[in-house]
């Protein structure tokens, strides 16, 4: 039995894995000869994500559809740039000065401002912390603003890391009109690619999810 239903599909991602034995000047260096965006003060949290975000437009820029309404952006990870934040503290002790651009990167939304200003992306952009099913938390975000009609595609991005790497995936969803089966995937799903991005597994894609709201 096929029925027609409003649903969200998750049709693209990219993953940037980099190992933990990589310094800042190392990833630094691995975005800028890649993408050729301006990266000179930008912290690991928000270099992976521009690789990401780069790869996603370039590989996948036929699913990006011409709509009227823009691009929306989401984020989730359960931490920031840990090693800055540390630094930031660390000259406040030493009563050095903190410069301006490292102050601007410990704030949780200083790599979508990066992401959105380099790619244009006029449409919400929201940064969450969550410890637990940051995928999910932020597709129900996307789809709360999907059925207010402020958006039509969202680029969500979920930070992981591991004991030997660190994980950076930037995704493409959107909402849909499709004929479904009734044995298509459910929002449950959406948990099961929490728990993929945390034991750094593939996603298949295109899925498609019945929608959260």
């Amino acid at each position: 039995m096929m029925t027609s239903e409003s649903c969200l599909a998750l049709i693209a991602y990219e993953k940037v894995s980099v190992s933990n034995e990589f310094s800042e000047k190392d990833i630094r260096t691995l975005v800028k000869n890649e993408t050729h965006l301006p990266v000179r003060r930008l912290d690991r949290f928000t270099l992976l994500s521009l690789l990401a975000v780069y790869r996603l437009f370039n590989n996948s820029s036929e699913l990006f559809t011409q709509s009227s309404k823009p691009l929306s952006l989401y984020s989730a990870a359960e931490y920031l740039s840990v090693e800055l934040f540390q630094s930031v503290i660390a000259s406040m002790k030493n009563e050095e000065s903190i410069r301006p651009f490292d102050f601007i990167a410990t704030v949780g939304n200083a790599a979508n401002f990066y992401i959105a200003k380099e790619f244009n992306i006029k449409g919400p952009n929201i940064f969450i912390g969550a410890s637990e099913q940051p995928f999910l938390k932020s597709c129900a975000l996307a789809e709360m603003d999907f059925l207010e009609g402020y958006s039509s595609q969202s680029i969500i991005i979920v930070w992981s890391i591991t004991e030997s790497s660190r994980q950076c995936y930037a995704f493409i969803i959107e909402r849909c009109e499709r004929e479904i089966a009734d044995r298509t995937n459910n929002a449950g799903n959406y948990l099961s690619i929490d728990e993929l991005i945390k034991k750094n597994l593939p996603i298949t894609t295109p899925t498609y999810i019945q929608k959260l709201f």
